[in-house]
């Protein structure tokens, strides 16, 4: 008779889903596992994960994006802007995600095609979008639009519009990383860029196109948050990174690059996502969710390296 080993999974993020719905479960008494929270969470889940897409893109090809929340921030103050103003929504949103992807262009050119290590780049970028979004407007903008309630309102079963819109990309990307060339040529770069670039690969170009979707997707992750709220601030993206990046590197994502899974940073984002609703239901105060993140991140980050030094010896 054929014995099966039990496999568990790779991601964290499916054991961080499961601890995190079965405490606040204990803690809310029961109040919880409901209906309109778990639409509550999809809802809110949708900024976070499309912007795990973008920190996932970036730490897969060995880079980093500390820009996405400015650009987050930025994005929303354009299109309250532009809104307010009297130009059609469809504009308005295109200028939103192209005020994200000329970051992005920004931080690929500079990560591309110079030496400075990306974590300085998009450390700078990151003060760059944030000083532009308090320049251009130092205060909250509303963000009033039939269309924008519309879509924050409808569900499809109990999945609110916004988070099938991120559903959908993701969707779209593993298709991209699966079936195309980019999507090997991506791993390549992330796993040994010189190897990559003796195969023919131009290690520049793949560099630069991560940081210009990671820049568009993050613009476009300000209209979504932004449309949620139905307001733009130019601080309201601050620490959205720091999220993204959890969600990428605990859904799988290994920070020595070439190797994650897209639907391991969806399920990451979607354990963060749980993690704040519970705390926001809790009364923890934004700050010290903050710090909630942080130890969780430095917990995450602590178990990649050892894992990863522990492969090593394996393979050794």
């Amino acid at each position: 008779m054929k014995k099966y080993k039990l496999r568990l999974p790779k991601t964290g993020a499916i054991y961080g889903i499961i601890l995190f719905v079965i405490l606040y479960s204990i803690l809310l008494k029961g109040n919880y596992v409901t209906v309109n929270n778990i639409m509550n969470v999809f809802r809110q889940s949708a900024t976070l994960c499309t912007l795990a897409i973008c920190a996932f893109l970036a730490i897969l090809t060995h880079q980093i994006d500390l820009s996405l929340g400015s650009i987050v921030s930025m994005s929303g103050i354009v299109l309250g802007l532009l809104l307010n103003a009297g130009t059609p929504l469809a504009l308005a949103v295109m200028g939103a995600v192209l005020s994200g992807t000329a970051v992005g262009a920004l931080n690929g050119v500079l990560a591309g095609y110079t030496t400075i290590p990306p974590f300085i780049i998009t450390l700078a970028t990151m003060n760059i979008a944030k000083s532009i979004a308090l320049v251009i407007n130092n205060g909250t903008l509303s963000v009033s639009d039939p269309v924008l309630k519309a879509f924050n309102d409808i569900t499809i079963g109990i999945i609110p519009l916004p988070a099938i819109l991120s559903l959908a990309l993701y969707a779209f990307f593993f298709w991209l990383l699966k079936y195309r060339k980019y999507g090997t040529v991506l791993y390549a770069v992330g796993g040994k860029e010189d190897a990559a670039m003796t195969a023919g690969i131009d290690a520049r170009w793949i560099k630069m196109s991560v940081y210009l979707i990671g820049g568009s997707l993050a613009g476009l992750a300000g209209v979504i948050y932004s449309s949620r709220l139905s307001a733009a601030n130019p601080t309201q993206g601050a620490g959205l990174e720091l999220d993204a990046i959890c969600a990428a590197v605990l859904g799988g994502t290994a920070l020595s690059g070439g190797q994650g899974s897209i639907w391991g940073a969806y399920l990451g984002a979607l354990a963060i996502s749980i993690l704040r609703n519970g705390m926001n239901l809790m009364g923890v105060r934004i700050i010290e969710q903050l710090t909630v993140i942080g130890c969780v991140l430095i917990l995450i980050l602590t178990f990649d390296v050892y894992n990863r030094r522990k492969g090593e010896r394996a393979c050794g």
